[in-house]
C-alpha cells in the first residue's frame, strides 16, 4: 500500500529550492528547524505594510461570525447575544446553534490562518482571504470535530496527552485548503510532522501567548501590532515546514 503521506513530486519542488522553503515530504521527515527568535524577527519585519490587511480580515471575520450567530440564532431559537436567557432553551437547540456557528466559520478560521501564511510566502492577499475557503467547508468541519474530540480524550487522560495534541494539530487547518489533504490525513500530518519538533514549537506558541499578553497590558494599543505579528509569525512557521502551495510548487 502506498504511503497515503508522501508529498507528490509537484508539491517538493519549493521546498527543493529554498531551504527556508520547506514540503510535506521534509516536515514529515522533521527536515525544518523552529528558531523562535529568528521566526519573531522576520515577522515583525514583515508586518510593514501587511498591518492593514490583517485587520480587515479580522473585522471581516468578526462581522461575519456576528452574522452567523445572530442568523443561527434566529433559526434554532438560541438566545446568542442574551446570555441570561441562555439557560432556559433545550440542549437541542444549544447543539444545533453551536453546530451551525462552528461549521459556517470554520472556512472564516483558514481564511484567517491563511492570511498570516500568504503574507510570509511574498504571495497577493487581502483581508477578503477570508471568504476564500468556503469550497472547503465539509473537510474543515471534519477536521475541527476530530481535533476537538481527541484533544478532549487527551486531556481527561491526565492533560498531558490534550496538551501533547493541542500543539501536534496547529498546523492542520492549513494543510486542508493549501494542499488539499482529507481532514484525518492533514491532523497526522501535522501531527507527525510536529512531534518531530515539538518542544520548540511549543516554546513558539508560549512566546505568541506572551506577545498577546503584553500588547494587551499596553492599554491594547500593543495589539495593533502585537496581532499581526503572531498571524505572520505563525505563516512563517508554516512556510518553513511546508513551504508554498500546490499552484506556486
Amino acid at each position: 500500500m502506498s504511503d497515503i503521506y508522501k508529498a507528490p513530486e509537484s508539491e517538493l519542488t519549493a521546498g527543493e529550492e529554498s531551504g527556508d522553503y520547506g514540503s510535506l515530504e521534509k516536515g514529515l521527515a522533521g527536515d525544518y528547524a523552529i528558531s523562535v527568535g529568528d521566526i519573531i524577527s522576520e515577522a515583525w519585519g514583515r508586518i510593514k505594510g501587511h498591518k492593514g490587511t490583517v485587520w480587515l480580515g479580522i473585522l471581516l471575520y468578526a462581522i461575519a461570525v456576528g452574522v452567523i450567530t445572530f442568523i443561527s440564532g434566529l433559526i434554532t431559537g438560541y438566545p446568542a447575544f442574551d446570555p441570561a436567557n441562555a439557560a432556559n432553551v433545550t440542549l437541542t437547540s444549544s447543539l444545533l446553534h453551536q453546530l451551525i456557528v462552528t461549521a459556517l466559520s470554520a472556512p472564516l478560521v483558514a481564511g484567517m490562518l491563511m492570511i498570516g501564511v500568504k503574507i510570509a510566502r511574498d504571495e497577493t492577499v487581502s483581508g477578503t482571504e477570508v471568504f476564500s475557503h468556503f469550497d472547503k467547508i465539509v473537510p474543515l468541519v471534519v477536521c475541527n470535530i476530530l481535533m476537538s474530540i481527541l484533544i478532549v480524550i487527551g486531556f481527561m487522560l491526565l492533560i498531558i496527552p490534550g496538551i501533547y495534541l493541542m500543539v501536534a494539530y496547529i498546523l492542520a487547518i492549513p494543510l486542508i485548503v493549501d494542499k488539499g489533504l482529507g481532514p484525518w490525513q492533514a491532523l497526522e500530518t501535522s501531527r507527525k510532522t510536529i512531534t518531530k519538533h515539538w518542544f520548540p514549537m511549543f516554546g513558539f506558541l508560549l512566546l505568541c501567548l506572551v506577545i498577546y499578553v503584553v500588547g494587551g497590558l499596553a492599554l491594547l494599543i500593543g495589539l495593533i501590532w502585537a496581532i499581526p505579528t503572531v498571524a505572520v509569525a505563525y505563516g512563517v512557521v508554516y512556510r518553513k515546514v511546508f513551504g508554498a502551495g500546490p499552484e506556486n510548487a
